[in-house]
C-alpha cells in the first residue's frame, strides 16, 4: 500500500474514532464537528466535503472556536 494512502486513511478512520467516541461519551458537549474533525487533522476542504458544508462555513466555525480550541 502506498505511503501516501496510508496516510489519508489512517487521517479518515481517526476521524470517525473520534467523533463516534465523542458522540457516546459526551452526548451533552457542544463541540461542533468541525472542531472534532480539525483535532483528528483533516483541513476545512476535507471537513466540508464530509459534512456537506463549504468550506468558508467550517473555517468560520474553528475560527470562532478559537482556531480549533474549544
Amino acid at each position: 500500500m502506498d505511503h501516501a494512502y496510508s496516510s489519508e486513511l489512517l487521517k479518515y478512520t481517526k476521524a470517525m474514532l473520534l467523533l463516534d467516541v465523542h458522540r457516546l461519551t459526551n452526548a451533552d458537549d457542544p463541540v461542533k464537528p468541525e472542531i472534532l474533525l480539525t483535532r483528528a487533522g483533516l483541513n476545512p476542504r476535507e471537513i466540508a466535503e464530509l459534512l456537506g458544508k463549504t468550506s468558508a462555513a467550517v473555517a468560520k466555525a474553528i475560527q470562532r472556536a478559537g482556531k480549533g480550541g474549544e
